[in-house]
């Protein structure tokens, strides 16, 4: 009999799931998936470390924050990983249907397209569970709404889903979730693609445009000075 591997699935976002002047224009999930959360996390955790001992203070691996530096290195040792599965979900939120212009109903439209393909990769292999990780980006209300919105869709998949919320700050893999996430945002929304080639080099990283059959503008987008 074939032992049943539970799958890890990082989620981190990136953009924002507003619609006012000064809101991203796109907004997308990462999925970093894995069964040995504890192997990929122990080469980030040796790099903080490594960077400790030289005297840095740039300990939080937060793509954003990081120094160029730092961001340097960081990719450099994801790219030293096993080879990874990571999917990209994300829209141009000019096409958002009004009806998902909330972060539950957007968060929950997410959520359903990467249950589904983490069923169409991963629903014929031995995985007896898929945990879905998020960060804690939503508060109490709207993660209520959001679980009431994404559990049906999950249910009616072949693989057995669990939805957990975890900052992901406090998640090296979480971390990891985030330099892709931010690396496709950088292309996406200020056509900065040597991030996305730097950890394409190594890693399965698709990236899906979920609106991608849209014509119709919703939403006229942010207001740039």
């Amino acid at each position: 009999m074939k032992r049943e591997r539970t799958l890890y699935v990082f989620l981190d976002e990136s953009g924002d799931m507003q619609f006012g002047a000064k809101a991203s224009t796109h907004f997308l999930i990462t999925a970093f998936c894995t069964f040995d959360p504890a192997g990929t996390a122990m080469r980030l955790q040796a790099l903080k470390y490594e960077l400790m001992a030289a005297g840095s203070e740039d300990l939080e691996f937060h793509a954003t924050e990081n120094s160029k530096g730092t961001r340097k290195r960081v990719i450099d040792r994801i790219n030293e990983l096993d080879r990874c599965r990571v999917h990209t979900i994300w829209v141009d939120k000019r096409m958002t249907h009004p009806t998902y212009q909330s972060p539950p109903q957007l968060l929950g439209l997410f959520a359903g397209a990467m249950g589904k393909w983490i069923n169409a990769v991963w629903g014929d292999s031995e995985v007896g569970e898929v945990i879905l990780i998020f960060d804690s980006v939503l508060t109490g209300k709207e993660r209520s709404a959001f679980e009431k919105r994404i559990k049906p869709l999950l249910k009616g998949l072949q693989l057995k889903f669990r939805v957990l919320f975890h900052p992901v700050k406090q998640d090296l893999n979480g971390q990891i979730a985030d330099y892709f996430s931010w690396s496709w945002f950088q292309k996406m929304e200020r056509g900065k693609g040597q991030y996305v080639q730097a950890l394409s080099r190594r890693h399965n990283w698709d990236q899906f445009n979920m609106f991608s059959a849209g014509k119709t503008y919703y939403w006229s987008g942010p207001v740039r000075k």
